[in-house]
């Protein structure tokens, strides 16, 4: 997958201009797309120009086969890879050999449409969907230090919601324990990305498109294939990771129940409580982290340290941020790819489908009894 050459900086649209007070055409914006380098000239332009809500539909139906088949089928090893007591490296999934097959299907394509070396440097880019003012160099430090300041406040936030809650309760609200703990989480996620916006909008202003060169998403663009392809490379990535992670980690880490897992499986399956619980992870939370994440600090560490450093730094800030041990390389590897996708397709709305999809994944492997 290559991204297009584009006539304009980041944050600018290529579409046609509307007429004031008209909503803009997503069809005529997507024909007045440069066709991609590596479209070649007999591939229909359906599949390059696809209306946003069509392709929408594409990948939503190929999640669900990714979800209900692809990531439940296994395939018994003739032996086990590495000899282990802990019953790993047996066999492999599905899901991993999707990913493996468009690792080899983008590199072959590549080379097929000479598009560059078929294994071209990841951390690399000569044109990021970034331009950080230089004007606000000075402040990027104190405002991560009013971001951090604020993600602990939130954390009082939730705290102090759920005494409210709780004297919700004796006043007869129905409130379970499961529920009251979801609204905590989602109370206290929402104060977080209510601070989070504000503060980015307010110290970086401007921060976000069209005025702001910060982060570049566009809606009316050919996301489609970009978002399959990473999402299935990214299962494959996380499956290898967790591998490891299994190797290195005593199992005592592992049983630990988490808040996540409490908010997927809660107690006498309450569903109105993983409902609750799910608004956060599986909506807001792939947007906010992906603004925060790849939209602000990757930037934000450009403009100190060469891209080859800044990505994986920002992957495993990303992990840290989860505070969760067991999850620390697992994280940091999806987070290092949704960066490389990123600055590699140069549009933010790949990563929060991604993000989106991966988030939601827990709970409807938990909601269908997957």
């Amino acid at each position: 997958m290559e991204q297009a050459h584009e006539k304009m900086g980041p944050g600018v649209s290529q579409g046609a201009e509307s007429p004031p007070g008209e909503m803009p055409d997503a069809q005529r914006e997507l024909d007045d797309l440069e066709r991609p380098q590596w479209a070649p000239a007999w591939m229909p332009d359906q599949l390059i120009r696809m209306h946003p809500i069509l392709q929408l539909a594409v990948l939503l139906g190929l999640y669900a086969i990714h979800l209900l088949f692809i990531s439940k089928k296994t395939f018994p090893l003739p032996r086990q890879l590495i000899p282990n007591d802990k019953g790993l490296l047996n066999e492999v999934g599905l899901d991993s050999i999707v990913g493996y097959i468009v690792i080899l299907v983008v590199v072959g394509w590549r080379k097929i449409m000479k598009l560059g070396r078929p294994f071209p440097n990841l951390l690399q880019s000569e044109n990021p969907p970034w331009k950080v003012p230089r004007q606000l160099k000075r402040t990027l430090a104190p405002t991560t230090g009013i971001l951090i300041v604020s993600y602990l406040a939130s954390g009082y936030g939730a705290v102090f919601c759920e005494q409210v809650l709780c004297l919700l309760s004796v006043y007869g609200v129905p409130l379970t324990i499961p529920t009251l703990r979801a609204w905590k989480v989602l109370l206290g996620h929402l104060m977080w990305v209510y601070m989070g916006i504000r503060i980015l909008n307010r110290r970086l202003s401007p921060f976000f498109p069209p005025k702001g060169t910060w982060l570049r998403w566009k809606w009316n663009a050919n996301w489609l294939w970009w978002s399959i392809g990473g999402y299935a490379v990214s299962a494959l990535l996380f499956n290898c990771a967790d591998v490891v992670n299994q190797f290195i980690l005593p199992s005592s880490v592992f049983s630990e129940e988490s808040v996540v897992n409490k908010l997927v499986n809660p107690e006498n399956r309450d569903l109105f409580a993983m409902g609750i619980g799910s608004i956060g992870p599986c909506m807001s939370a792939p947007i906010f982290e992906e603004v925060l994440y790849r939209g602000f600090l990757l930037p934000a560490l450009t403009a100190f340290f060469p891209l080859s450093l800044a990505i994986p730094v920002s992957s495993v800030l990303f992990a840290i941020h989860h505070l969760n041990l067991s999850g620390v390389l697992p994280l940091s590897v999806l987070g290092l790819a949704w960066a490389i996708i990123y600055t590699q397709s140069r549009n933010l709305v790949v990563t929060i489908l991604i993000h989106a999809m991966w988030n939601s994944r827990v709970f409807l492997v938990s909601l269908l009894g997957l």
